[in-house]
C-alpha cells in the first residue's frame, strides 16, 4: 500500500492517538510534546526547559517539579502504549522512544488506513516481485538441495554452487541459506502458476530469528515437516530477505501458524520495508520442476 507522509499528518495522527489512549490534561500535553518528530533529538530536560510548557505542568500544583511530573507522566503513558500491544523495548532504547517507533511503523499504517489515506499499490504481483529481484545479490547464498542430499556447506571462502538448478517432479527438497550476519530470516516462494506464499515464517519455518552460519528449511524439529515438496511442473522462484530488525509487517505474524499466500498489498509493503531499509539483505534463486 502507498502510506501518506508522516511528517504530513502527524500532528493529526498524535491527536488521534491522544483520544484513542485517553490521554487529557497533562498527559496529552507531554504526548504530543514528547512524541513530536521534530523532538526527536531533544531531551527531557530541554522540553521541561520551554517555560510555558513547564508552567503547563506545574499548573494546580504547589510547589511543583516540572520535571519530576514530565518524567512520571511519560511512564505512565509507555505504560498505557505497552499494555495497548506496544512491546518493551529489547535492544536498549528508552521505553519512550521504542514507543514512538511503533506507533509512526506499526500503529500510523493502521491509523492512515481507518481514515482512507492509503491508497493501493500502482503495480501488479509480477511487477512487484520483479522490483523485488531486483534488489537481490547474485550469490551462492541461497541453495536448493534435494532432501537425502542435504550437506553441511563449507565455509564462504571455499564454497562453489552446488545448489540444484532442476529437480525431478515429487521430489524431498530443502532450501539452505548462509547467513553473514544474524536477523530475521522472510523467505518466499513463488509457484510455477504465480502464486506467491510465505514459507518462513510458516509451519515450515517458524523461527525467523537467524544466527550466522547455515540455516536449513524446514526447520524440522520443530516444524512437523522435514521437506518440501515439488509437486508441480515448471519454474519455482525463491526470495529471501534477511533484516536486522524485525519488520513491522502485519501479515508476518498471520503467516507463522500457516504459510501465507500473499496478495499485491503484502508484497508491496515488504518491498517498501526493503527499499527503506538498506541493511537489509536480498537473497534469490530459481529452479525447474520437471
Amino acid at each position: 500500500m502507498n502510506l501518506p507522509r508522516y511528517e504530513d499528518y502527524e500532528g493529526e495522527f498524535l491527536d488521534a492517538m491522544a483520544t484513542r489512549f485517553g490521554f487529557t490534561g497533562k498527559n496529552s500535553l507531554i504526548f504530543e510534546k514528547r512524541f513530536l518528530e521534530d523532538n526527536r533529538e531533544v531531551t527531557h530536560e530541554g522540553l521541561v526547559a520551554n517555560s510555558k510548557f513547564a508552567e503547563k505542568l506545574i499548573e494546580g500544583t504547589k510547589n511543583g517539579d516540572a520535571a519530576r511530573i514530565f518524567r512520571q507522566q511519560l511512564a505512565a503513558i509507555c505504560d498505557k502504549l505497552e499494555a495497548a500491544g506496544c512491546p518493551p523495548p529489547s535492544n536498549g532504547d528508552s521505553r519512550w522512544a521504542n514507543a514512538k517507533c511503533w506507533l509512526r511503523e506499526v500503529v500510523f499504517p493502521q491509523w492512515a488506513k481507518e481514515q482512507g489515506l492509503v491508497t493501493p499499490p500502482p503495480f501488479t504481483i509480477d511487477k512487484i516481485w520483479q522490483q523485488l529481484k531486483t534488489k537481490a545479490i547474485d550469490s551462492n547464498l541461497l541453495e536448493v538441495v534435494i532432501g537425502k542430499e542435504l550437506r553441511e556447506l563449507p565455509t564462504l571462502g571455499n564454497r562453489r554452487n552446488n545448489s540444484r538448478k532442476s529437480v525431478p517432479l515429487n521430489s524431498d527438497i530443502k532450501y539452505q541459506v548462509k547467513v553473514e550476519r544474524e536477523g530475521y530470516l522472510i523467505l518466499l516462494e513463488r509457484e510455477p502458476s504465480g502464486v506467491v506464499c510465505c514459507l518462513c515464517p510458516s509451519e515450515y519455518a517458524p523461527n525467523s530469528r537467524c544466527a550466522t552460519g547455515v540455516m536449513v528449511l524446514p526447520q524440522y524439529p520443530p516444524s512437523p515437516y522435514s521437506t518440501f515438496g515439488s509437486d508441480e511442473v515448471g519454474r519455482e522462484q525463491i526470495l529471501a530477505v534477511i533484516t536486522q530488525k524485525l519488520p513491522p509487517i502485519d501479515w508476518l505474524k498471520k503467516s507463522k501458524d500457516e504459510a501465507l499466500e500473499l496478495d499485491r498489498d503484502h508484497l508491496y509493503g515488504l518491498l517498501e520495508y526493503v527499499e527503506g531499509n538498506r541493511d537489509c539483505q536480498v537473497l534469490w534463486t530459481e529452479y525447474s520442476v520437471v
